[in-house]
Formats: structure tokens, C-alpha cells, sequence
């Protein structure tokens, strides 16, 4: 687009001209779209943003501050939306796993009794090699580093790295929501 169909563009958009407002919605709805779901990859969400964001265009276009480029402060506008959206995410995810936290240290995971989790951290662990169950162990129940669990079961730093890797992975890809209990527990 070119620099006096874009001034006109924004003066007609200061004044409140809704066919201005159709064309550039029209023109860079899909694009924006695009952008945004490459940030969120959530169609939902990328949506939404996109239409808040044409929104606030419309309702504050008589203060459109002094652009050059329309182009670049829509896509700046949503890159900023999905920022914040994401930064949103963050808070969440971080509520959810102190909410997590205190419902496993207060007894009341709600998810399973505790006599059917304790069954499953049994049948997993059974599942398990006998090094990689003593080193889970001595990892997440006692707390040890892996330098301190190599010293005790005389054995590499490396080997227990190894060991703990695998045992996670088995962890992660069986039983998600045990692994994150184990890997909550194992962080503190």
C-alpha cells in the first residue's frame, strides 16, 4: 500500500469512516489472523485477538496517534495482545501448580483417593528397573543430588543423570500427572 492511500486511510478513519474500517479489516484480517495463531496456536484465542484489536481500532480511531504505517501498528497491536495474552498463561499455569501443591500436601487431591495413586506410583515404580527405582528414590523421596546418590551407590554422576532421565520419561509418557507430582516434589 502506499503512503498516501495509507494517510488517507488513517484520516479517514479519524473520521469515523466505516468503509475505511471494512477495508482494512478485509485486507488484513487473514495475515493477522496468521501472525497471531503463530504466537497463541489457539484458533479461539487468535481470534479473538484479532477482533479486540480491530475493535480498539475503531473505537479509538479519532486518537490514532501519528503512524506511518497502519500495517505495522495492527501487527504490532496483536503481537502485543498475544504477549499479553501468553504472560496470562503464565500466571495460571503457576496458580495451578501451587493449587496443586497444597491440595497434595492438605491430602485432598481430588483427582484419585489416595489408595488408588498410591497403587499407581506402586505399579509404576514396579515397572521400573531396580537402579532406576533406588535412584528415583533417593532422588525424589530423599532429596539427594546426583552427585550425592553417585557417591552412595558408587557409581558415575552420568549414570545416575541417565537413569533419572529415563525413569522421568517413563513417568511422562505413561502417567503425566504423576510425573509432574514427581517432578514438583523432586524441585524443592
Amino acid at each position: 500500500m502506499n503512503k498516501y492511500v495509507e494517510s488517507n486511510l488513517i484520516k479517514e478513519l479519524r473520521d469515523n469512516s466505516e468503509s475505511a474500517f471494512e477495508y482494512l479489516f478485509k485486507l488484513y484480517y487473514s495475515d493477522l489472523y496468521s501472525f497471531s495463531y503463530s504466537y497463541v496456536m489457539n484458533k479461539d484465542v487468535a481470534e479473538d485477538i484479532i477482533q479486540d484489536v480491530f475493535s480498539k481500532l475503531w473505537h479509538m480511531a479519532k486518537d490514532i496517534p501519528d503512524i506511518s504505517s497502519i500495517k505495522s501498528y495492527l501487527y504490532s497491536s496483536v503481537k502485543n495482545s498475544c504477549f499479553d495474552y501468553l504472560k496470562h498463561l503464565k500466571v495460571i499455569d503457576s496458580n495451578r501448580k501451587k493449587l496443586t501443591e497444597a491440595l497434595i500436601f492438605s491430602g485432598t487431591v481430588g483427582y484419585e483417593t489416595n489408595d488408588e495413586i498410591i497403587k499407581q506410583v506402586r505399579d509404576c515404580l514396579s515397572k521400573l528397573s531396580e537402579q532406576q527405582r533406588l535412584i528415583l528414590e533417593l532422588k525424589v523421596v530423599n532429596g539427594l543430588k546426583y552427585k550425592e546418590i553417585a557417591e552412595e551407590l558408587k557409581i558415575s554422576e552420568d549414570t545416575v543423570h541417565t537413569h533419572v532421565k529415563r525413569a522421568y520419561k517413563y513417568f511422562r509418557e505413561y502417567f503425566p500427572l504423576l510425573f509432574y507430582f514427581i517432578i514438583t516434589f523432586s524441585q524443592k
